[in-house]
């Protein structure tokens, strides 16, 4: 009869011990959730009674409302410097984190508030492991191309059909929105994207006409019809350039980069010695382009 007292006083310590165990888990890191388990195992009845009234007293005394060290998430270091909140935190930074919870609220939320605009960051979430995070980018960025393409044809209806066509601001923001448009080749199917690339090069030879001050026009449009490839109408727009800018490098800087994807070193060696010719000072880009041709011609020679 005491043997069956004894074993059944040692079922009810083992039972009392795995219900403290299983009701003290929330909240707890594993160590600690088992080493007050042990405590309760290796002391009975008194062992069950000090926690249990030191977790009331701590209750009521509002002592947990102090956050203990071995309570902090994981990952908490990655933020240096003071507490940062999370609907702050630079959405480029956001996806070095590799929480994929923290990391997908915090690119959720910004889609939802409407704080995402960069285009170069929603293609990078594209490609982003998370399905989710990528879902959510592709239909931004789908939703983006939609506005742009009625936007587009607004300016369309506008320019191309002969109204307004001395407007300058709006010729320049027509040009905005289709390089804008065009940097998302990979939504674009190849026809539309080429007749956009064509109306862009017809617009930026417009605003190197009406513009005073229109460098970066002449650059672009070359860039366009190096890409095309254009070789021929790339070198008259080059022509143009230099005959606006006689004294400045950007001409040969694109004479340059024309005749290197065209393949006629001698006419890039000419620029070259036009380029050093120049009685200004030139910028570390026009330096960098020298030093490299200058190199490599010394390797071939």
């Amino acid at each position: 009869m005491a043997g069956l007292d004894w074993k059944i006083l040692l079922l009810a310590h083992l039972s009392a011990t795995g219900i403290f165990l299983l009701l003290n888990f929330r909240g707890k890191t594993r160590l600690r959730a088992f080493t007050e388990a042990a405590i309760v195992f290796c002391v009975p009845v008194a062992g069950l009674l000090i926690l249990c009234l030191f977790k009331v007293c701590g209750t009521v005394l509002r002592l947990w409302d102090i956050q203990e060290p071995e309570e902090e998430g994981e990952g908490e270091a990655f933020f240096l410097g003071p507490p940062v909140q999370r609907d702050v935190v630079p959405l480029n930074d956001a996806f070095l984190v590799e929480d994929k919870q923290q990391k997908r609220h915090f690119f959720t939320e910004s889609i939802k508030q409407a704080l995402v605009e960069n285009q170069q960051i929603l293609r990078m979430a594209m490609h982003d492991k998370d399905r989710e995070i990528a879902y959510y980018a592709v239909s931004m960025l789908t939703s983006r191309m939609e506005k742009m393409e009625a936007e587009l044809f607004d300016r369309e209806s506008r320019v191309l059909k002969g109204e307004q066509q001395e407007d300058l601001p709006l010729l320049q923001e027509y040009a905005e929105l289709l390089k804008e448009y065009m940097g998302n080749k990979s939504f674009i199917d190849h026809v539309s994207w080429r007749k956009k690339q064509e109306i862009y090069v017809a617009i930026l030879d417009r605003l190197t006409k009406l513009t005073g001050e229109n460098k970066a026009y002449f650059q672009e449009e070359v860039h366009q019809l190096l890409q095309l490839p254009d070789y021929p109408g790339a070198e008259q727009v080059c022509r143009d350039f230099q005959q606006r800018y006689p004294q400045a490098e950007e001409p040969y800087l694109s004479f340059i980069a024309l005749y290197v994807a065209w393949k006629k070193p001698e006419k890039l060696q000419e620029c070259l010695r036009g380029l050093k010719a120049l009685p200004i000072e030139l910028s570390p880009e026009a330096l960098r382009v020298i030093r490299f041709w200058d190199k490599g011609a010394a390797k071939v020679g």
